[in-house]
C-alpha cells in the first residue's frame, strides 16, 4: 500500500501534533546537515519549539554558528538580501499561479480532445451537421487546420529527406556522365569509320 498524502493543515490532536513536530524537525535538521556536507555551504536552522520548556527554540548546527551566519546575512545590502527570500504568502501565490496555469492548460487539452472526438463522429456519420452548434463547428475547423499543419510539416520533412537521399545517389552518376559521353562518342566514330562514312 502506497504512502498516503498528508493534508497540510493544523493538527488538532495534541499527541499527534507532538509526534509530527518531532519527526519533521529531525527531517529538517538532517536535510540541512546533508546540504552543508554535500555542497560545502554554511547552513543554520532555527526552530521555535513550543514543547521545549527550558529554551523554547532549537538551533542547528550551534547557536554561535547561527549567530555568525545571520550577522553575515544582515550585513548584506537590502536589495541583495531580499532577492531570494520568499515569505509564506508569496510562496502560496506562486503555487496558486502555477496551479491555475496548469488548470488552464489541462482545460485547453481536454477541449481539443472533445473537438477531435466530435470531428471524428461527424466524419464517420455518427453526428449530423445540423446537430453541431456554430461554436463547435468553428472548433472542429480549428482542430482540422491544426492537424493539416502537422501533416504538412511531416510531408515537408519526408520530402526534404527524399530529396537529400536522391541527390546523394545521383551525385556519382553525374560525375560519371562525362566519361560515359566520351565513350559513346568514340563508339559512334568507330561505327561511322567502319561504314565508310565521315563525322
Amino acid at each position: 500500500m502506497g504512502k498516503q498524502k498528508t493534508n497540510i493543515e493544523f493538527i488538532a490532536k495534541d499527541s499527534r501534533r507532538r509526534a509530527t513536530f518531532k519527526q519533521r524537525k529531525e527531517n529538517i535538521f538532517k536535510k540541512a546537515s546533508e546540504l552543508s556536507t554535500l555542497c560545502d555551504v554554511r547552513t543554520c536552522v532555527i526552530i521555535d519549539n513550543p514543547y521545549e520548556q527550558r529554551y523554547g527554540y532549537e538551533v542547528l548546527p550551534s547557536e554561535q554558528e547561527a549567530i555568525e551566519l545571520l550577522h553575515g546575512f544582515n550585513g548584506m545590502p537590502s536589495k541583495r538580501r531580499s532577492a531570494k527570500t520568499t515569505n509564506p504568502e508569496e510562496m502560496m501565490q506562486q503555487q496558486t499561479r502555477k496551479a491555475q496555469e496548469q488548470l488552464i492548460k489541462l482545460e485547453l487539452e481536454n477541449r481539443e480532445l472533445e473537438l477531435e472526438i466530435l470531428m471524428h463522429e461527424y466524419m464517420a456519420g455518427a453526428r449530423a451537421m445540423n446537430e453541431i452548434s456554430p461554436e463547435e463547428a468553428e472548433g472542429i475547423l480549428w482542430v482540422a487546420e491544426k492537424q493539416i499543419r502537422v501533416v504538412q510539416a511531416r510531408i515537408d520533412m519526408l520530402s526534404s529527406k527524399a530529396d537529400n537521399a536522391e541527390n546523394s545517389t545521383a551525385q556519382p552518376f553525374v560525375q560519371e556522365a562525362p566519361a560515359i559521353a566520351v565513350h559513346c562518342k568514340k563508339e559512334n566514330v568507330k561505327k561511322i569509320q567502319e561504314s565508310g562514312g565521315s563525322c
